[in-house]
């Protein structure tokens, strides 16, 4: 059973617009409190899961999820939140359980939140359990407000410091060991932002990133001072420098007496980047499409992007593969489909179909997964298991490709190519599309594909767009020219009655002045000089 804890708590009632500063301020303060005695109740939710699946779980080899991958899968998905999100709550919420009492107790009464819970969790995670105690007391006597008028806690790099001053010197071994454990646990990362950006993060050693600092640098001033971009620009166009292995930053002033050092320009190699588009997307006239295209690892990217990174790419045409049938009999079928591995067409069009893991909420790009079967293939007897064939192929990542062979879900295909899952705990989830054809209201087209035109038909396609364009264009003109005829035939026939009215008025005598087409008569006065 779960440890005792709080129910439901603060206030509901609306706000009224009413309220004095004062009282807001106080309203604030206690939703937080509240906030944070609800969270500790849901990460002793999470801690009591993941204990019984790891009483459960047994491990059947290599290819066996473990209990905590199953747990995370579970909590992913009723939460929808990624792999890693789940695995930090699962983490949090067990060592709350197991090892920080006086750390969740605190919670429970609201004066911790989240965020400083999870800072002093990650702080002592090293220290050791005969230890732990009397670190966590320590930390909280000078991490929670101080007992006086207006004391306040810590949080940030301020609590952090304490704690590290205090495992120092109540346990200088568990010091040591942090070291260790973030030393092994190193990494660089990558992850999407908006506007076809992305973030780098990462950990790694101090003298390695005061070198790669150095280096970012170096490059940013190896350009002439004609350079159009800022340092910090020319910081973030070097790490493209070093990814191809040049020497030098290449400078932009477009002068051809640029006093930059060219010598170190050659690029020893490009890495693979996948960008999957449309072709009216692709297509380089000015009526181009504006369909956004899937960046692999990324997501969406616009029209604009996309045709820039394609300018000094290799292009190669997608085709949806023509060797299979929505339905396939088994005389139909060719004799790829009783091999297990894909063809290179049929494995291309999966992986940029899927843009990702087909898993819920995963966004390990698609060329990173494995294509699985949905129906298991049979390799003793190909003819009796599931086929090679898109219907029957699915990427997953290695994490999740493992937890579909688990048992503990249940995979039904739907017809759009989604997936439905149902957990152990009998929760249904049905998974969405996330590659290039995620945003289309098309129908997604048959396994057997659309019917493809020739290069001449194609040729003749553009030809006949191209004539619509210039005649729709010529239209245009004629109308304006049109326009122009007009106005000019309206001026001449008001000049016409003018001079007409002119000629009557001298022949009786009388003098006119015309303004527009009525005279103004002026009777016997005589013209002004």
């Amino acid at each position: 059973m779960l440890e005792s804890g709080v129910g439901n708590c603060g206030p509901s009632a609306p706000l009224t617009g009413t309220e004095s500063d004062c009282a807001l301020i106080d309203l604030i303060s206690e939703l937080h409190s509240c906030e944070a005695k609800l969270v500790e109740r849901k990460l002793a939710a999470i801690a009591e899961f993941f204990t019984r699946r790891s009483a459960e779980h047994t491990a059947s080899g290599t290819w066996s999820s473990t209990a905590h991958e199953l747990a995370e899968s579970e909590i992913g998905a009723v939460l929808t939140m990624g792999r890693s999100a789940a695995g930090k709550l699962i983490g949090l919420g067990f060592a709350l359980k197991t090892r920080l009492h006086r750390t969740r107790e605190a919670m429970a009464r609201g004066e911790l939140d989240l965020y400083r819970v999870g800072l002093i969790e990650s702080a002592t995670a090293n220290v050791s359990d005969d230890l732990i105690d009397d670190v966590e007391r320590l930390v909280l006597e000078q991490v929670l407000s101080p007992a006086v008028d207006g004391g306040t806690g810590l949080t940030g790099r301020r609590l952090t410091g304490v704690i590290d001053r205090i495992v120092a010197r109540v346990d200088p071994e568990g010091m040591r060991e942090r070291r260790r454990r973030a030393l092994a646990d190193r990494f660089v990362g990558v992850s999407a932002m908006e506007d076809g950006m992305a973030r780098i993060v990462g950990s790694i050693p101090a003298e390695q990133a005061r070198l790669f600092d150095g280096r970012l640098r170096e490059l940013a001033l190896s350009v002439c001072r004609d350079d159009s971009r800022t340092y910090e620009q020319r910081r973030a166009d070097a790490l493209g420098a070093l990814l191809d292995g040049s020497a030098v930053l290449p400078c932009d002033c477009g002068r051809v007496d640029c006093v930059q050092d060219r010598s170190g320009l050659a690029v020893v190699r490009r890495p693979l980047v996948v960008v999957v588009m449309s072709e009216s997307t692709y297509s380089n006239s000015s009526d181009g499409g504006d369909e956004p295209a899937h960046l692999d690892g990324h997501g969406v990217i616009s029209a604009e992007h996309a045709r820039e990174i394609a300018k000094d790419a290799i292009v190669k045409e997608v085709r949806v593969p023509a060797d299979v049938v929505p339905e396939p009999a088994s005389d139909s079928l060719p004799a790829s489909a009783f091999v297990y591995r894909p063809g290179a067409a049929l494995d291309t069009w999966l992986r940029a179909a899927a843009g990702s893991c087909q898993w819920l909420h995963c966004d390990v790009p698609a060329w990173n997964c494995d294509l699985d079967h949905l129906v298991p293939f049979d390799h003793a007897d190909p003819a009796n298991g599931g086929k090679t064939i898109a219907s029957n192929l699915s990427a997953y990542c290695r994490n999740h490709h493992r937890l579909k062979h688990s048992g503990r879900w249940l995979h039904t295909p739907n017809l759009d190519r989604t997936v439905s899952l149902v957990s152990a705990t009998g929760h249904c989830y049905r998974t969405r599309a996330a590659g290039l054809l995620a945003g289309s209201t098309d129908p997604i087209p048959p396994e057997g594909g659309p019917a493809r035109r020739t290069r001449l038909e194609n040729k003749a396609a553009r030809v006949r767009g191209e004539r619509r364009r210039r005649r729709a264009l010529m239209d245009v003109r004629a109308e304006k020219l049109a326009r122009r005829e007009r106005r000019l035939e309206v001026r001449k026939r008001t000049r016409l009655l003018q001079r007409l009215m002119r000629v009557r008025a001298t022949a009786s005598g009388r003098k006119y002045v015309v303004r527009g087409r009525r005279p103004v008569d002026y009777g016997d006065d005589p013209p002004p000089f």
